[in-house]
């Protein structure tokens, strides 16, 4: 097909159209009614042309207000990760692991305070860590001190405390009526060592 064939069919197109709309428009009040029904519908279609891009473009700024509340949610939570991890090195570098065992480093202490070796026992507890979410592992010994005055537990006591890396728990304190200078004492000495952070 050639373009002037084309152009020949389309010509008859438009005029078998004028035809039909003319047949349609027999009054002057018909071509006023279908040129306002035109309108009518030029107008609607625009209307929704419009109406679906606005909601479109509202669609788009919820989501880019939503994107940048979360933006700021996501900085927040970053910022609070990276002073947790600081803290946590922090932490970590003010505790220095020991290089003894435990169960010496307590064995010192209650020598240092001349304390008889038969009147104290010390016996490892398994090591553990908490769980595989624990940034830290425990270790742990139980001790217990016979015939102990209350002095020289107030300084076990406190040069267990005073060392960062210790912690004392589980201290459970008996005596008798008549001997209130002469204590059994049972409690839990602890350590940690932090994991390595990732």
């Amino acid at each position: 097909m050639d373009i002037d064939s084309i152009k020949q069919k389309i010509r008859e197109l438009i005029e078998k159209s004028r035809e039909k709309f003319d047949g349609l428009v027999k009054t002057e009040r018909d071509k006023k009614v279908l040129m306002l029904g035109g309108s009518a519908i030029v107008v609607i279609v625009i209307y929704l042309i419009f109406h679906s891009y606005s909601s479109g473009a509202d669609n788009m700024q919820k989501r880019y207000a939503q994107l940048e509340r979360d933006l700021v949610e996501v900085k927040a939570l970053k910022a609070e990760y990276e002073d947790s991890k600081k803290q946590l090195v922090e932490l970590s570098s003010k505790i220095k692991k020991e290089n003894e065992a435990l169960i010496s480093v307590v064995e010192k202490i209650l020598l240092n305070e001349n304390l008889d070796r038969k009147n104290f026992s010390i016996r490892d507890v398994n090591s553990r860590t908490n769980s595989e979410e624990d940034f830290y592992e425990e270790k742990s010994v139980d001790v217990e001190l016979n015939r102990i005055s209350l002095n020289s537990l107030v300084e076990i006591l406190y040069k267990l405390q005073k060392r960062p890396s210790l912690k004392v728990s589980n201290l459970n304190i008996s005596t008798k009526f008549d001997k209130s200078d002469s204590m059994k004492v049972k409690l839990r000495v602890s350590t940690f060592e932090f994991k390595q952070v990732s």
